[in-house]
């Protein structure tokens, strides 16, 4: 991981770029730091010792106690519930120190490499030094990140770290397309689909972006690499999809709880998150007779069909509402939601905001700037931004937290890394007018 992230910082193909050691330089300023900050925020808090524990440690101990990975939810038990990559994570912690602390740290290397890779995304949407290191140390001040790394046995870290390396290895592949890159994008979309399936639609992203932006060279070793990549991810994927479908004895691509999932933001009572009102879910304002329907039902599967039943009676019954809502939802992504960040208080609620509105500021001015670089840049940005709507609009059919964001925000950021490299640079030649 070391030799991949100091690699990935001086990009190829451009005119103008960061010398060797000065952008290795650059990259371990950001991980120290970001590390540093995440180790002091939850050796203060106290909670990197003792996180807050999510159905993930429940289905480690599970496989513990040699009941594989079960979860019980609905007075079920389900077998499926969840992507195994962090509960196997969780479960190794325990199984080897008895301890959830070493997973916990290793979240916070994690959230160090990330701040790295954005940074190494952002050298290649602008030149010089400042973008990346703009774009790395507002990932190492992200408040939420912060949070989820060092307080919550919550796999949002290595699912951020996942998306981000998945955008960084197609633009590093985009510059040499190799065989060993090509195994390296597929390897790192395979592991980053056990942890969270969506980033499967990437790889058919990429794959069309790549065709497109080096179609002026020979396809050929274009078509192997999409291929290599495709035949990597596959591999690490099918034997999970394999174990749910035959467990199951039905396809089942990862998990069981996407039919809940999707109804949760698409029923009668649906506002588009998980939170019906301040106090209750979508699950906890079911009435009486339907909670005694949905956990009479035999197995995940039978819950599964319950939910997909009543999501798809809604949307025949209401496709106006449904289609607002998608949109509304689509806006919450980007936005918030009224409830967004009711468990937190509202000083923390406040003070991201006002974080997430200086990295959507940077942004902007980061797009223009790099729109106006030369077309290497610019068809980077036209990646970044077919998957950040691709993923935000996949989400938008289901429901939206903020977490959910936070995901592909480092990618945003590394837009953002540009944003303040520009705004330097008018300070400079303002500084050098007036002088």
């Amino acid at each position: 991981m070391a030799w991949y992230l100091a690699a990935s910082m001086t990009p190829e193909n451009l005119n103008e770029r960061v010398p060797g050691p000065l952008a290795r330089k650059v990259g371990w300023s950001v991980f120290i730091v970001a590390c540093a900050l995440r180790l002091g925020a939850g050796l203060a808090t106290g909670r990197l010792l003792n996180p807050e524990l999510f159905e993930y440690d429940g289905m480690a101990k599970s496989l513990l106690a040699g009941n594989g990975l079960s979860f019980n939810h609905l007075h079920i038990v389900y077998h499926s519930f969840a992507p195994p990559l962090y509960p196997w994570l969780s479960a190794a912690s325990y199984w080897i120190f008895d301890s959830l602390t070493p997973l916990m740290v290793l979240q916070v290397v994690a959230g160090g490499a990330l701040a790295v890779v954005s940074a190494a995304i952002a050298k290649r949407l602008h030149p010089g030094w400042i973008a990346p290191l703009a774009a790395g140390l507002l990932i190492a001040v992200h408040p939420g990140l912060i949070v989820y790394n060092v307080s919550k046995a919550h796999p949002l870290t290595f699912d951020a770290l996942f998306f981000t390396l998945a955008m960084l290895q197609a633009l590093r592949l985009r510059e040499r397309t190799s065989v060993r890159r090509a195994i390296e994008l597929g390897l790192i979309i395979g592991a980053g689909a056990l942890c969270r399936a969506t980033l499967i639609i990437f790889l058919p992203l990429a794959a069309l972006w790549l065709i497109w932006v080096l179609r002026s060279q020979p396809l050929k070793p274009v078509i192997r690499a999409v291929l290599i990549a495709g035949v990597c991810t596959t591999a690490i994927v099918v034997p999970w999809t394999t174990r749910c479908s035959l467990l199951h004895q039905r396809f089942v691509f990862m998990i069981t709880t996407d039919a809940e999932d999707f109804w949760r933001g698409n029923n009668p009572n649906a506002t588009g998150v998980t939170y019906a009102t301040s106090e209750k879910t979508e699950l906890e304002i079911l009435s009486p007779a339907e909670l005694a329907d949905l956990t009479s039902q035999p197995d995940e599967l039978a819950q599964a069909d319950w939910f997909s039943a009543r999501s798809r009676a809604f949307i025949r019954a209401h496709p106006g509402k449904f289609a607002k809502l998608t949109a509304l939802k689509f806006f919450y992504f980007w936005w918030r939601a009224p409830l967004t960040g009711i468990e937190y208080p509202k000083s923390w609620r406040i003070g991201y905001l006002v974080y997430y509105l200086v990295i959507v500021f940077s942004a902007v001015i980061g797009l223009f700037g790099v729109w106006r670089d030369g077309a290497t840049a610019r068809r980077n940005l036209i990646l970044i931004g077919v998957f950040l709507f691709a993923l935000s609009l996949l989400q938008s059919l289901y429901y939206v937290e903020g977490r959910h964001r936070w995901a592909v925000e480092p990618i945003l950021i590394a837009v953002s890394g540009g944003g303040v490299a520009r705004l330097a640079q008018r300070r400079r030649r303002a500084s050098l007018e007036t002088s």
